[in-house]
């Protein structure tokens, strides 16, 4: 949606972040004096819509704090950088049944997501669809007793790998599978040709990071924050 004033040459711009109905991303907002009553009729129309959350993601690049102040945004997310130098490593025994993706999986998948991550990384079915038609993207499951336990996401352009995402349901975390999810994917970005691999992952997911630098990633310098305000907050949402 849009709203403009004076004339069109001041407006905002806000739409689906990451193709969700219930989180709304602020695109575009000019500057001049009116950005305030623009902000304010943009976030009451959100709110009305039944929009539970608006955010600014610029990224890694500045944030407006004035911007964020106008419109009552405070920091939600804080985003940190690791990287490895090579994608090798060797094959670990482990319980776990390890296949590629199949179309059929995305329900268990987004049902595993909804036990691992927080409200506001949960995949919406259409952005999950978009992610796996991509090319350039690979997915593993991860099987325990013939159920979905978890899954890895990951990217390779020309030599480059990015590890996209890397879940386990909290009933079966503590067995080993995160390792055994990691060591499968760094393999297959490793026969896809990358010759070094990113992440990116909350500041505050230390669990995460431990079994990142155990296989060797290091923090990089690549930080943003992302800033947000609940709109209509979910019964029990947690960031």
């Amino acid at each position: 949606m849009a709203f403009v004033t004076d004339g069109g040459r001041q407006y905002v711009v806000a739409g689906p972040w990451r193709r969700r109905a219930d989180i709304a991303e602020l695109i575009e907002v000019s500057d001049g004096k009116h950005r305030a009553l623009l902000l304010s009729a943009v976030l009451a129309s959100l709110t009305s819509l039944g929009v539970q959350m608006v955010i600014v993601d610029y990224g890694p690049n500045a944030v407006d704090p004035v911007l964020c102040r106008e419109a009552g945004l405070e920091v939600v997310e804080r985003i940190v950088e690791y990287e490895r130098p090579d994608c090798r490593v060797e094959p670990r025994p482990s319980a776990l049944e390890v296949r590629s993706y199949r179309h059929e999986d995305r329900d268990a998948i987004l049902d595993v997501e909804r036990h691992s991550f927080p409200w506001l990384w949960w995949n919406s079915p259409e952005e999950w669809d978009a992610y796996v038609s991509l090319p350039s993207v690979g997915v593993i499951v991860g099987l325990a007793d013939g159920q979905i336990v978890g899954y890895a996401g990951f990217t390779v352009y020309h030599r480059d790998g990015h590890l996209d995402r890397l879940a386990v349901h909290e009933r079966e975390q503590g067995r080993g599978f995160g390792s055994a999810l990691l060591v499968e994917a760094l393999m297959r970005l490793d026969q896809a040709g990358a010759r070094r691999v990113r992440l990116t992952t909350q500041e505050d997911n230390h669990r995460s990071q431990a079994l990142y630098e155990r296989y060797g990633f290091r923090r990089g310098r690549w930080v943003y924050e992302i800033y947000g305000k609940w709109l209509n907050r979910p019964e029990g949402a947690h960031l």
